[in-house]
Formats: C-alpha cells, structure tokens, sequence
C-alpha cells in the first residue's frame, strides 16, 4: 500500500497522474459566494473512479469520518473517534495528515470551548470528549482561556464569544472560514497531486454544507446540544 513519499520523484509521480482529475473539475467558488454547487455528488464520484486505489482509499475513509459533520446525532463520539484513527493509520503523508488535521483541530477546540462553557469538569484519562493531536495539550492546559493555543489559533477568543453568545450562524461562518483558507493555503503549489484532490474534496464539502445551511434551524440545534448537555445526555463533538 502506498504510505507517501517526500521524495521529488514520488511527488512527480503523483502529480502526473492527476493531470486529467484536476482538469476534470470545475473550479469551486468560495463557499460564502457560492449560489450554487458547480459539480453534484454523483458527478463527483465518476470522476473520483480516476484516482489510485490506495488514494481511493483513504478518500473514502475521509468521507465517512467527515459525514459526522452532517449528521452527528446518528454516531457515538467513540464511532466518530474510531473513524478518525482508522483514517489516520491510512495517512502518512505529512502534507495530507495537515489537511485532515485541521479541521480535525477545528472541531476538537469547538468541543473543548463548549465543556468549559457549560461549565464541565477537564476531561479524565481515557475518556472519549474529542479526537486529533491537540486533545493531550488541551487537557493539559485546561485552566487557560485558550488553551495556550493563541500562538496557533489566535481566532479561539472569537469563537468562545460566539458560542457564550449564541451566534451559531456567526460562529459556523467563522469556522467555514478558517477551515476553507487552510485548505487553500495547503493545497497551494500542489495542483495536480493527490494533495489537491483531497483539499477539493474538502472544500467541496464545505460549499454544500454552507448552501444547506439554515440561520434558524442552526439556532435551534446550538440551543438543543447544549439541553442535551445539561440534561446529562452529552455530545461533546456535535
């Protein structure tokens, strides 16, 4: 199985092979400007047949880790934690593992934000509140505001305002937002790659959930997950 390579060689490789997906695929429009999706999932998917079948795979375990972020009340934070390390074990790339991660990262600072806001205990040894590299850091720096992530992640006051404040369609635009630019900013010089398939896939991703976005039945989701919370049936990572 392939497991990536930083050797020029194996990128050219890579690159090469992609020349004609990339070309493939309409350009995406920024998801706040977007009116409407410039390619569906079906034709998404018949284009996806041209990839490598070791790259078919991890796209596929992307996708199922990700479908969490449209349906999270259907799987266990320990289904989605499960999914994020099978995902993981399939990605050894460096520049691949940083655009799963961030978004990874995204929703781990979110989970953590909402426990302290709803005035949480720090999470025990072993127990399952969220996944990806920062969940050890964070537990150990849970008595500062921000983590000590600042220096990484200078947008965590924002989101903690919008969270205390209830502005859902504020704080998803802002997370939209941050996840989008990462992934153009990773993807840059990488055109042809599987690099840049994986950052499309992303990002495509990011444009259908923005146009199927509802201001008020996010409103009442924010304001269900924190009952479900408080009535002692927590879902830290929806």
């Amino acid at each position: 199985m392939w497991k990536g390579s930083n050797r020029p060689d194996a990128a050219m490789k890579r690159q090469n092979h992609y020349y004609t997906l990339m070309a493939s695929l309409p350009p995406l429009p920024r998801f706040d400007r977007a009116e409407r999706l410039p390619i569906n999932s079906v034709r998404l998917a018949e284009r996806l047949r041209m990839l490598q079948p070791e790259d078919a795979e991890v796209v596929e375990h992307a996708a199922a880790f990700l479908t969490w972020r449209h349906q999270p009340a259907k799987r266990t934070d320990q289904e989605i934690a499960n999914n994020y390390n099978q995902l993981i074990r399939h990605v050894k790339d460096v520049s691949l593992r940083a655009i799963i991660e961030f978004p990874t990262n995204l929703k781990a600072i979110l989970a953590a934000l909402r426990r302290k806001h709803l005035g949480f205990a720090a999470p025990v040894r072993g127990e399952t509140w969220g996944v990806g590299p920062l969940v050890g850091h964070m537990m150990r720096n849970w008595d500062d505001p921000n983590f000590k992530l600042m220096h990484l992640y200078p947008w965590i006051p924002q989101a903690r305002e919008y969270l205390e404040t209830g502005e859902a369609l504020a704080l998803e635009k802002l997370l939209f937002r941050l996840e989008w630019d990462s992934l153009a900013r990773l993807s840059q010089g990488m055109e042809f790659g599987f690099d840049a398939v994986l950052a499309y896939l992303f990002q495509w991703d990011i444009v259908e959930r923005w146009l199927s976005y509802d201001s008020k039945l996010a409103s009442s989701r924010f304001e269900g997950l924190l009952a479900e919370v408080i009535e002692g049936h927590e879902r830290i990572f929806a």
